[in-house]
């Protein structure tokens, strides 16, 4: 198939053009001929072979070979035989035609055959082949007479003429097997009466599978095969086989055209591509393309069509197994191309493949023999058709961006037959991205820019502009870190051409984020541009294309960015920008309340807590409502917007709100204490009465705020949380441990609250029988005042000078012991001028005590215990916690704490474990503190709970009063934890009923 004529199915004329090793084959045919011709018999050779199979080519060779200055041939074309009198006269022209003209036996066998064919055509037309009546025809035929000469007495002077003349003719009938039924049995009728001549022989070539189809078909076989073999065998005397091509030798022809064809189309192809072309040409097409010509053919489509797709635009391999298809099994190929789409990209993988499976490509005319061939090459070109669900999504993921015809972004390409109007080339957008990575705007650059200006009202050019999105973020894998962080600003500037508000997400935007993740993949150097992430307009897709950016798991990897010191990696200062943004621009919009733009705050929320732990935005969350952050305007950011796709159109409407999340997200303490708040921002309207396709910020809010009523009038709790139980300590050393703290001149307290912590946690307190450790007495008492000083306790006390209206005394050594104890003191005074009672004086007192050691059974081991103690005088002040006139006899007292007042005391309290381990550190600077403690914890009143905490609101089962509450836990756990379980605890033995809810909302399980 040489370059200047591929397209032209010539058979060879000389040896030297055989590609296939037949001149053996031909040599022993020449030799046959000359061995027939020897003899005047007439003779019918047959070569038989499958149609393309080269037997012009094999026969031209042959007649080649033969004698020219003994054997006379002629080569008639079945094709332009209308009818039997043609094929008669066709034969017997041939005949003539093969005779030589000058010599007087030639001239003679001439004359012969031109009388004997005036008679001979009508009536040997009317002659059947075979059968009873062949004789009678035949006769009747004879009588004819021409100037008193019987058709018999011409046919014994062409006879005898052709003895005398004794040189062999070879006639030659090449495709017969491609004519109609009876003009093929009017060439045998011919050949069968004609071959009684002597000297005359016949080569008729003939795929013998479509001859006998054929014959099958007439009144001679009626649709008998044996009938039809039969027959053939009548009418050829030697049969010779078409020797079949070698698979190397159509591996060859098929290398050397697919080069030629591949070289006109500027095609190349990687070392993948080649092993995939090996593995096709072994598997498919030379296991189905066994003859030259089905060969030639393939490579001639893909000679016409590479060239007009464009070799760069398609996977050369896929497109030339799909033409291959498209010319081998017509219905196959119009059923690919009917369910292209889905091959490419379905959900109904199972209903897929029944439509390609065997017995369907048997429906659609594809032979027995080649079906399971078939369905492989399917497979390999849609790996949806494959039964393994792995492998096809392994394989259909790898292939994104290799051109491939699975690829829905180019199945369109293999189908169109030529490029596609409106869409820019591979090649174009390799040279875009290379002059954007340049930092040049140049015309591909410009061209790409088109491309991404679609009509945002017209889905296919939407659909066209994402198409071009993805094949970018594919062909942009072969750029440099610095190279991709150039490209990185002109995609942000596309996003505001590329989103379509009304689509529900389902816009040329989304693409554009996969181009943006694939750039931030590789991206190094070049820093985003300065307001990038601070730009509403561009941070949702900020946030998505991070996440589909970094590995998996994205939330680990993210976090794990975000804490890295600034300059750490390119992709870790973006991370740590955009989502540092993203928090605050959460809060900014919150605080613009009703007129902030649209925008997906709640993405923004979702996507923190996935990075950082709910925990830690919780936190943030519940800080910002601290600082003043309207709880109505932050809960409108979480309502739930949802589209709605409808036959007029998607729309957007309110989906909902979880107020049972909300409250335990930031505590229901808060948001009962907002409740003026809510109750203006709902404006008196109930949820359900509110028109949910209003989704502007006002709208939204009053939902917010009106959903969150109804939840704390119902007295909805937070599911799935409960309080914490820390672990308690039955065997304990502090049952008799009652060191004296606080100097009360004889007055008892209203209320006493103690912690002593042991460090480590042991059976035993420590003991003087051994000596003391840690630095000398002086400076021991100097590091427990500073300690006490900076203890939880001491800023609690410190905090109530504006509302309780005390100011803190400094600690002060009230007993100097030696290396064994040191107990100290502080409180608070009252800051109101005048005469005052004892107790209104110093109405709170704290007291600290510290004891460090051995324990008797372990000598070595060092042991240290801190008790610290807080006491009320609250009879009395009133209830501003001002001196009162008059002791308070009532019950709660009025200077009684609140519930969450006494879970913060309580808390700070507790914390002063924190305090015993700074004192270990400090007395001991070789030895970190221990990791296990024992925390005691006892609460004293003497009139009863009641008294002293405003408990009105909650039911009570009992009247018994008890004085004096106390445990032990471990102390591994949080301080808060401890303070909580605390509190239900005291309440609970009290006989006090559904305060759980209230401890909830105070308790806060995050670090603080």
């Amino acid at each position: 198939m040489p370059d200047s004529n591929w397209w032209v199915d010539d058979p060879i004329d000389e040896p030297s053009e055989d590609l296939f090793g037949r001149s053996r084959f031909v040599a022993r045919a020449v030799a046959l001929l000359d061995q027939i011709g020897s003899r005047p018999s007439s003779t019918v050779v047959g070569l038989v072979g499958p149609w393309g199979s080269g037997k012009t080519s094999t026969i031209r060779l042959v007649v080649a070979g033969l004698n020219p200055d003994r054997w006379g041939v002629f080569w008639i074309n079945p094709w332009a035989l209308s009818g039997p009198d043609a094929v008669i006269t066709e034969l017997l022209g041939a005949i003539r035609a093969a005779v030589p003209e000058k010599s007087t036996a030639g001239a003679r066998v001439r004359r012969a055959l031109s009388r004997y064919g005036v008679l001979a055509t009508p009536a040997l037309s009317m002659v059947p082949v075979v059968g009873s009546a062949a004789t009678a025809v035949a006769n009747e035929a004879i009588q004819r007479l021409d100037q008193g000469t019987t058709l018999a007495e011409q046919a014994d002077q062409v006879h005898d003429a052709l003895h005398e003349l004794a040189r062999p003719t070879l006639v030659v009938i090449d495709d017969v097997d491609r004519l109609q039924p009876e003009q093929l049995l009017a060439v045998f009728r011919a050949v069968r009466v004609l071959g009684r001549l002597p000297h005359v022989h016949y080569v008729l070539a003939y795929d013998q599978e479509t001859i006998l189809d054929v014959l099958s078909t007439t009144p001679i076989a009626d649709k008998h095969g044996a009938r039809a073999v039969a027959f053939l065998e009548k009418i050829v005397t030697l049969r010779l086989e078409q020797p079949p091509v070698r698979l190397e030798h159509a591996e060859s022809l098929f290398n050397t055209g697919c080069a030629a064809a591949l070289s006109r189309a500027s095609a190349s192809l990687s070392e993948d591509a080649q092993h995939r072309m090996a593995e096709e040409r072994e598997a498919l097409l030379l296991r189905i393309l066994t003859e030259p010509r089905s060969v030639a053919r393939l490579l001639a489509q893909v000679d016409i069509y590479l060239p007009l797709v464009g070799a760069a635009e398609v996977d050369v391999v896929d497109f030339i197994t799909l033409t291959f298809l498209r010319i081998t099994y017509p219905r196959l190929y119009q059923a690919i191309a009917m369910h292209r789409g889905a091959l490419a990209d379905t959900t109904d993988v199972a209903g897929l493949r029944a439509e390609f499976d065997e017995a369907a490509l048997a429906r659609l005319d594809v032979p027995a023999p080649h079906t399971r061939r078939v369905a492989d090459a399917l497979q390999r070109l849609f790996p949806r058709l494959t039964s393994d669900p792995v492998r096809w999504t392994v394989a259909q993921h790898r292939r994104r961006g290799q051109r491939r015809i699975s690829d829905p972004d180019y199945t369109e390409r293999y189908f169109a037959l030529t490029s596609i109007a409106g869409e820019i080339s591979d090649d174009s957008l390799v040279r875009a991205i290379r002059e954007l990575a340049e930092g040049r705007h140049g015309i591909a650059a410009e061209d790409l820019t088109q491309a991404l200006r679609p009509d945002l009202t017209d889905a296919r050019a939407c659909a066209r502009a994402a198409r071009t999105l993805r094949r970018a973020a594919s062909l942009s894998a072969e750029l440099s870190g610095s190279e991709a962080a150039a490209v990185i600003p002109y995609v942000l500037e596309q996003f505001d051409h590329l989103r379509i508000p009304a689509a529900g997400g389902f816009g040329p935007d989304e693409e554009a984020t996969a181009w943006l993740a694939a750039l931030l993949q590789r991206a190094d150097g070049g820093p985003l541009p300065a307001t990038a992430p601070g730009d509403p307009g561009l941070l949702p897709y900020l946030l998505k294309a991070i996440r589909i950016a970094v590995p998996e798991p994205a939330d680990t990897t993210i976090a794990r960015l975000a804490a890295q010191p600034p300059g750490s990696s390119w992709l870790a200062d973006v991370v740590r920008a955009t989502y540092e943004a993203a928090w605050a621009r959460v809060k900014e919009h919150a605080r613009l309340g009703d007129t902030a733009p649209i925008e997906p705050v709640s993405l923004y929320i979702s996507r923190l807590e996935s990075a950082f732990g709910d925990a830690d935005i919780d936190r943030r969350i519940t800080a910002a409502v601290n600082g003043g952050l309207p709880i109505a305007d932050l809960a409108a950011r979480l309502v739930d917007i949802e589209t709605v796709f409808a036959p007029a159109g998607p729309h957007t409407r309110i989906g909902g709100f979880d107020a049972t999340a909300f409250l335990g997200r930031i505590g229901r303490h808060r948001v009962s204490g907002a409740r003026p708040h809510l109750d203006s921002a709902a404006a008196g309207t109930r949820p359900g009465a509110l028109d949910r396709a209003d989704v502007s910020w006002a709208n939204r809010r009053r939902f917010a705020a009106g959903t969150l009523i109804e939840a704390l009038d119902a007295g909805i709790t937070e599911p799935g949380r409960l309080l914490p139980t820390p672990p308690e300590e039955q065997r304990h050393p502090f049952t008799n441990h009652r060191p004296s703290l606080m100097n009360d001149g004889g007055e008892p307290l209203d209320l006493t609250l103690q912690v002593a912590v042991l460090l480590p946690g042991a059976d035993e307190l420590p003991t003087h029988v051994h000596n003391g450790w840690g630095p000398p007495v002086g400076t021991r008492e100097e590091v427990l005042i500073a300690a006490m000083q900076d203890a939880p306790i001491s800023g609690w006390l410190r905090s109530r000078h504006s509302d309780w209206g005390i100011a803190a005394e400094p600690w002060v050594i009230s007993e100097a012991g030696d290396r064994h104890y040191t107990t100290a003191q502080s409180g608070a005074r009252a800051a109101t001028p005048g005469t005052l009672g004892l107790r209104q004086a110093m109405p709170v007192r704290i007291g600290a005590h510290l004891i460090t050691g051995h324990t008797a059974q372990s000598p070595n081991q060092q042991s240290l215990l801190l008790t610290v103690g807080i006491g009320f005088y609250l009879a009395e002040l009133d209830e501003r916690h001002q001196p009162a006139e008059a002791r308070s006899r009532v019950v709660p007292l009025p200077a009684a704490f609140t519930l969450q007042g006494l879970f913060k005391l309580t808390d700070a309290l507790v914390r002063c474990a924190q305090t015993a381990n700074t004192l270990w550190t400090q007395l001991d600077d070789q030895s970190p503190p221990p990791e296990t403690a024992l925390l005691h914890l006892s609460l004293t009143t003497p009139e009863g709970l009641a008294t002293v905490v405003d408990l009105s609101t909650y039911p009570r089962r009992g009247t018994a009063a008890r004085s004096q509450y106390s445990k032990v836990y471990q102390y591994r756990c949080g301080a808060d934890d401890i303070a909580a379980a605390a509190l239900r605890d005291w309440l609970s033995e009290a006989g006090y009923r559904h305060h759980e809810q209230a401890i909830l909302d105070m308790w806060d399980p995050a670090p603080q």
